[in-house]
C-alpha cells in the first residue's frame, strides 16, 4: 500500500471537508477528481483508488452518520422508487457475477480484464475482475443513492456541482494543452509522475497520428480523454443554444473543441459528427424556429472561423496544414489498422459470447470487450441490457415531458436537467463507439443531480435562480 503525490492532495482536502461537515464540496472534490483518471491517491498492490474515491468515500461515510443518527431526507422515497429498474439492473449484475461464471465455468472463452498479463482469450472461472468490478459498481451505486438523498435537502445546490463539472473539464483540457506543449518542446516539464500514478491503468501518452503528437491529459488514452469532453462539448453546445449559463460554459465550449481536435481521437470525431445530427434533427422534428436558427448561427459561426484559421495557416504556417492532411488520412485509415482489427475482434468475441451462454452472459467483471454494447451483452446478458434499455427509455420520456411542461421557463431545475442529460448522453455515446465501461464516481453524482431536477420540477418544487 502506499500513498500517491496525488493522494496528497485529495486525501487532506477531503478529511477537511468530512469534518467541516461539508457533504456539498466533498461532492464537488468527487465531480473534479473524475477527471484524473489515469491518477491514483492509494496504491493496493496492482490496484490504484482514483482520485474521485477519496472525497468520495468520505461522502458515504458523512451520509451513512447522518443515517445512523436517524436523519430523514423527505422526498427522497419517491426519487429512489423511480430508480427501481436502474437499481434492479444493478442487483443482476452484481448476482450474475457471483452465479454467471461458476455456471459457464470452462465452458467459453473470455478476455481477461488484464490484457496486458495475458494477451490472449481464457477459459471463464471466478477471477479477481468479478471481485474488483463488482466492488467498483456497488461503490457508485452507493454514491448515487447517498446524492440523491443528500440532494433533497435544502442546502443542496446542484448549480455547484455542475459549476465542479465544468472546471474539472477545464483543468483536464489545460493539461491537455501543456502536454502538447511538452511533446513539441521537450525542454517544457510535464508532471507524469503525478497524473500517471494509477498501476491499474496502461497509459498510452507517446501516441503519434503522424507528424502530430496524440495528447490524453489526466487520461489512460487519448480515446478516454475525447470521451470525457464530448460530454461537456454535448452539454455546453446544448447550453449555449438554450441560452443557459455565463462565461464559463462558453470558455468550455471552445476549450473543449479545440482538445478534442488535439487528441485525434476518432471516437471524439465520430461522436462530434453523431452529436451534430442530432441537434439538426431534433430542431427539425420540433419545429422550434429560435433553437433552428442559434443552431445555423453557431454552424455558421463555426465553419467561418474554421475557414478563417485554415486560411491564417496556409499562409504563415504552411507545415501545419500538411500535419492537418496527414492525421485526417490516418484517421480514415484506421479501419486497416492492426488495433482496429483486434478491437473488432474482441467486439465479434463478446457476441458470441452472448449466444454461447443462451444470452445469460458470463458475468460482470468476466470479460473486456472494445465498445460498451458487447461488453454489457457479454456480461450481465440480455436480461441486464433490457433492464438498462427499460430505464434510460423511463428516463428519457420522463425527461422530454418534463421540459415540455416548463418550455417557457429557464429555471434552475431546467437548466440542470439539460446540462447534466446531455452531459451524460454524449458520454455515452462516445462509449457505445469505443469504450468497455460507462461510469465512474462523477458520471453518477451528475446523474442524481438529473434524477433529483427531474423529480423537484414533477412535484413542483423546482428552484429558481439564474440561468
Amino acid at each position: 500500500m502506499g500513498l500517491t503525490a496525488m493522494g496528497l492532495i485529495f486525501w487532506p482536502l477531503s478529511l477537511i471537508f468530512f469534518f467541516r461537515k461539508d457533504p456539498q464540496r466533498l461532492l464537488e472534490l468527487t465531480v473534479i477528481g473524475g477527471v484524473f483518471q489515469a491518477a491514483a491517491v492509494l496504491v493496493l498492490g496492482g490496484l490504484g483508488l482514483q482520485p474521485s474515491m477519496a472525497p468520495g468515500m468520505m461522502f458515504i461515510a458523512f451520509m451513512g452518520l447522518q443515517l445512523a443518527l436517524g436523519i430523514t431526507f423527505p422526498g427522497a422515497s419517491r426519487q429512489i422508487k423511480f430508480c427501481l429498474p436502474l437499481l434492479l439492473a444493478f442487483s443482476w449484475a452484481i448476482l450474475g457475477s457471483i452465479l454467471l461464471p461458476r455456471l459457464f465455468e470452462g465452458k467459453v472463452l473470455v478476455w481477461p480484464q488484464k490484457l496486458d498479463e495475458l494477451a490472449t482469450r481464457m477459459p471463464l472461472s471466478p477471477q479477481r475482475g468479478n471481485i474488483t468490478q463488482d466492488t467498483y459498481l456497488i461503490l457508485d451505486l452507493v454514491m448515487f443513492i447517498m446524492t440523491l438523498l443528500f440532494l433533497t435537502r435544502r442546502e443542496a445546490d446542484p448549480r455547484r456541482l455542475y459549476l465542479a463539472y465544468l472546471i474539472g473539464a477545464m483543468l483536464a483540457c489545460l493539461i491537455g494543452f501543456w502536454e502538447m506543449a511538452h511533446r513539441l518542446i521537450g525542454s517544457i516539464p510535464f508532471p507524469k509522475t503525478l497524473l500517471y500514478s494509477n498501476p491499474g491503468w496502461a497509459v498510452l501518452d507517446t501516441q503519434m497520428s503522424g507528424p502530430v503528437p496524440r495528447i490524453n491529459a489526466t487520461f489512460a488514452e487519448p480515446s478516454a480523454c475525447a470521451t470525457f469532453l464530448i460530454g461537456t462539448l454535448y452539454s455546453t453546445v446544448w447550453s449555449t443554444l438554450r441560452g443557459y449559463g455565463g462565461w464559463l460554459t462558453r470558455l468550455m465550449l471552445v476549450m473543449s473543441v479545440i482538445c478534442l481536435l488535439m487528441t485525434t481521437s476518432t471516437t471524439g470525431y465520430v461522436a462530434m459528427l453523431v452529436g451534430l445530427m442530432l441537434l439538426v434533427i431534433y430542431a427539425i422534428v420540433t419545429r422550434k424556429r429560435q433553437l433552428f436558427r442559434r443552431l445555423m448561427m453557431f454552424i455558421g459561426a463555426g465553419v467561418l472561423c474554421m475557414g478563417l484559421t485554415t486560411l491564417a495557416l496556409a499562409a504563415f504556417a504552411p507545415d501545419v496544414i500538411k500535419a492537418a492532411s496527414v492525421v485526417m488520412l490516418e484517421t480514415q485509415d484506421k479501419k486497416q489498422s492492426v488495433s482496429y482489427e483486434e478491437r473488432t475482434q474482441k467486439d465479434n468475441d463478446s457476441y458470441q459470447l452472448a449466444l454461447e451462454t443462451y444470452g445469460l452472459g458470463t458475468g460482470w467483471g468476466s470479460n473486456r470487450s472494445s465498445s460498451l454494447l458487447p461488453g454489457f451483452l457479454s456480461t450481465i446478458g440480455i436480461v441486464g441490457v433490457l433492464g438498462l434499455v427499460f430505464w434510460n427509455g423511463r428516463l428519457f420520456v420522463t425527461i422530454f415531458r418534463t421540459l415540455r411542461a416548463v418550455a417557457n421557463e429557464q429555471s434552475l431545475d431546467a437548466w440542470m436537467i439539460e446540462a447534466t442529460f446531455t452531459a451524460l448522453l454524449g458520454r455515452t455515446v462516445a462509449t457505445l463507439i469505443s469504450g468497455p465501461v460507462l461510469g465512474t464516481m462523477d458520471f453518477y453524482v451528475l446523474l442524481a443531480v438529473l434524477v433529483s431536477s427531474l423529480m423537484r420540477v414533477q412535484a413542483g418544487k423546482g428552484k429558481t435562480g439564474h440561468a
